[in-house]
């Protein structure tokens, strides 16, 4: 049964791109739009695959996007190629379009070929980010001479009601952790992060680090009761004369 429904469909769309003769096999269908990823939010490099079929392997497809408030549409113009002789037979149309980032907010994605609309409506939902919280300098190799301009930033609103950091590393002897909270605390310079958020600098804080492999762990305890956590390793490696 499902392969007679397979052919059927096929025929029926063969029906559909040749009634008109050759010029008309130059169109195609759409059939289905698939958002990733699965989880869309205003971080999101947003996608759409456009699925369906057209009329002739030799057809030149190009696509753009256009976003209007709410409705997103994927424009796609396919016409012949006149440097080819292609019979109109059938073949899939299967491509990835980018639409980039997106506000939160309700949308809905369709699509266009050759200026017809063409296919499903598809709503989807673009939902906030949860609060993202992250250390500065992130993990990687640095040299013992350069400047250490440490930063923790916590993109939201709110209050810092407590914090604690620990860190790690060869030149403390061993590798037990080591609570630095206090250091780091006396150090906090509080700015604002605009449009929201903070960042809480530490300049100067190569003196808690020396030549060798580090990991610092910070967590933050925030007035809502939410803890929010971050770990970095750094290598920092000597200066040779």
């Amino acid at each position: 049964m499902e392969f007679l429904i397979k052919s059927a469909r096929w025929l029926v769309a063969l029906c559909l791109l040749s009634s008109a003769g050759f010029a008309q096999a130059q169109y195609g269908v759409v059939e289905k739009l698939v958002l990733s990823p699965g989880i869309l939010t205003d971080r999101s490099l947003v996608k759409v695959q456009v699925k369906g079929l057209v009329g002739s392997p030799c057809e030149i497809v190009e696509s753009s996007v256009v976003i209007e408030g709410g409705r997103v549409v994927v424009d796609t113009s396919i016409r012949g190629n006149p440097l080819a002789i292609c019979i109109a037979v059938i073949v899939p149309l299967d491509y990835t379009e980018v639409i980039g980032a997106l506000a939160p907010g309700a949308y809905t994605v369709e699509a266009r070929i050759n200026g017809v609309a063409s296919g499903p409506q598809v709503p989807f939902t673009v939902v906030a980010a949860a609060p993202q919280f992250s250390l500065s300098p992130p993990t990687g190799t640095y040299t013992a001479n350069q400047l250490f301009d440490f930063a923790m930033i916590l993109e939201r609103e709110g209050s810092i009601v407590s914090g604690k950091a620990t860190l790690s590393g060869k030149n403390k002897g061993s590798a037990a952790r080591t609570d630095v909270s206090a250091a780091l605390t006396q150090c906090l310079q509080q700015h604002r992060l605009s449009p929201s958020g903070k960042v809480l600098r530490c300049p100067g804080v190569l003196g808690l680090v020396g030549v060798g492999s580090h990991t610092l762990d910070v967590s933050l305890t925030l007035d809502t009761l939410e803890v929010v956590r971050d770990t970095v390793t750094w290598t920092v490696l000597p200066v040779v004369p």
